[in-house]
């Protein structure tokens, strides 16, 4: 099976699934399978959001770390 197209909201395809989820649609995938001779619609959806801010990073950008060859 492979995944030929990926469609934005918006875009040609994704209108009506646009109208039903909303902000929570993220894509529209199409996926064709050469052996059953099927297409497959596909979408992706946000299901949550809350805050997050990323770690910390471990060592400054100036700090001199050991590397083993």
């Amino acid at each position: 099976m492979t995944a030929t197209i990926k469609l934005r909201p918006g875009q040609k395809g994704t209108k009506k699934l646009l109208t039903e989820h909303g902000d929570a649609l993220l894509c529209v995938r199409y996926r064709y399978d050469e052996q059953s001779g099927t297409r497959s619609k596909t979408v992706e959806l946000i299901i949550e959001r809350k805050p997050w801010s990323p770690p910390s990073h471990r060592f400054k950008d100036d700090t001199h770390v050991p590397v083993r060859i």
